[in-house]
């Protein structure tokens, strides 16, 4: 709109000017303002001129195209893993393979969550890793006997004939729910729940 002002209008372009130039005359000089008759009839005629100004300009913005600034798609979400996917993975490999992959995959996951215990002792304790791994001996970071048992604790009280055959039943086994219950074990000690 800017690059046709001025060239299919040029008397109103002229007039306009002319009327700006007035204007700032006026305000340096004062007595100019005098040479031109206020009555009644010429502040009608600068209303009517203001009125048809106005609908021009309206009717000018009707007929034209609106401009909107283009926006960029928005950003779309990267997919993140679920806390503990990786960790359900690992625990379901341990049942893929030979007899002695899976044998290492167990020792090498058991040797992970027990450094992952040790470590979490060290951070919330303030300790050092020697006091670390004589708490993992212990078992006194959790109260989850069978967690403890799993990373190097005392052995775990028996269960009962009931609690046998419904774990048996469960789909797991035992080193998986185990291994299970470690890992929730570490995010309850973490969290600051034992």
């Amino acid at each position: 709109m800017s690059d046709r002002l001025g060239t299919d209008r040029p008397l109103l372009t002229l007039l306009g000017l002319l009327a700006v130039a007035g204007g700032l005359a006026t305000l340096f000089a004062p007595e100019l303002a005098g040479l031109v008759d206020t009555n009644y009839t010429f502040v009608k005629l600068v209303g009517l001129l203001a009125a048809v100004q106005g609908l021009r300009v309206v009717q000018e913005r009707r007929r034209s195209d609106v401009d909107q600034a283009e926006t960029d798609d928005p950003e779309t979400a990267v997919p993140a893993p679920t806390p503990g996917e990786g960790f359900d993975e690992r625990l379901r490999s341990v049942r893929v393979g030979s007899r002695e992959e899976r044998f290492r995959s167990r020792k090498q996951l058991q040797n992970e969550l027990e450094s992952a215990v040790a470590d979490a002792i060290v951070q919330q304790e303030g300790c050092s890793p020697e006091e670390a791994e004589a708490r993992l001996e212990t078992g006194e970071w959790t109260d989850d006997p069978y967690a403890a048992a799993f990373v190097g604790g005392p052995n775990p009280p028996r269960r009962s004939w009931s609690a046998w055959l419904r774990q048996s039943l469960g789909g797991e086994t035992r080193f998986e729910r185990r291994a299970r219950r470690t890992a929730d074990a570490v995010v309850r000690y973490v969290e600051g729940e034992r």
